[in-house]
């Protein structure tokens, strides 16, 4: 059925889980050594909120959801997103309000597909990439086609495929970063977390987004050790026994349920 100019389209949503995976883990820094890992847990359901002038896709804490639309794209959300999507006859618009997203993008190119991150806009007319919007920047890996990023000083950049680009005020430049970095940044769609020397502090911050009660950095001396390896996104408990058989780190476990980590003893809790 045609499409009338600017009428509002449905999103067609269809949730569809993660597939569940034999996780095999290997770790390829010394500071972590091998691990054998278990199936990862389900992902749950995302939700959809609906209002008269645009459809609101989410996911809560520690959910991901893969999102359908009528145009024939698709949206897969990371945990904690929320995107107001807005389809009609001359346009398609997502304005991503906070959080991570792979979008696949049918071709319509009387339709150009414009992400709006407030201070930038990333248009394509078909094409796969990925946008996490960090507190102070957003960061754009493209899959594959070709996308147009503008700013808003009116700097507008091509960013191809197996091409990044870090988007923030006064910053907009493309890099073709190598392998390694695009499938870090895209391991979550497969259920993983990738580790290439972050730190401790970094790599705690990605397994909570996935926790329900977080993993605390309880000592300031191993906030910055540095570890590499791949685990599945339900694997913070592999990743906790990884750290504490390679440093020597203490794991307790609090009364609430989150996890502290630290050289010497923390009060209240019990060791893992």
């Amino acid at each position: 059925m045609a499409v009338a100019d600017d009428e509002e389209t449905p999103v067609a949503v269809a949730v569809e889980p993660l597939p569940l995976v034999q996780r095999h883990i290997t770790r390829r820094s010394a500071a972590i050594g091998l691990l054998a890992a278990s199936t990862a847990g389900a992902v749950g359901l995302g939700r959809m909120l609906l209002s008269s002038d645009r459809n609101r896709v989410a996911t809560i804490h520690g959910q991901q959801r893969l999102t359908r639309l009528a145009d024939g794209s698709s949206i897969r959300l990371n945990s904690g997103t929320t995107l107001d999507v807005s389809l009609s006859g001359s346009r398609r618009v997502v304005r991503m309000i906070e959080g991570e997203a792979l979008f696949d993008v049918a071709r319509d190119r009387r339709r150009p597909f414009v992400v709006d991150l407030g201070d930038a806009r990333v248009q394509v007319i078909g094409t796969s990439f990925n946008i996490r919007k960090r507190l102070d920047r957003a960061e754009l890996t493209v899959t594959s086609g070709l996308v147009a990023v503008s700013d808003i000083d009116g700097q507008t950049i091509r960013v191809g495929a197996g091409e990044t680009t870090l988007i923030r005020p006064g910053l907009l430049a493309a890099a073709n970063p190598g392998e390694a970095l695009i499938r870090q940044r895209t391991a979550w769609q497969d259920g993983f977390i990738e580790l290439n020397d972050e730190t401790i502090e970094e790599a705690v911050a990605e397994f909570n987004r996935y926790r329900d009660k977080p993993i605390l950095v309880a000592d300031p001396r191993i906030g910055s050790l540095v570890v590499s390896g791949r685990f599945g996104i339900r694997e913070s408990r592999e990743f906790v026994d990884a750290l504490k058989s390679s440093f020597a780190i203490n794991a307790v476990t609090m009364p609430n349920g989150s996890i502290a980590l630290s050289k010497g003893e923390v009060a209240l809790g019990h060791a893992e």
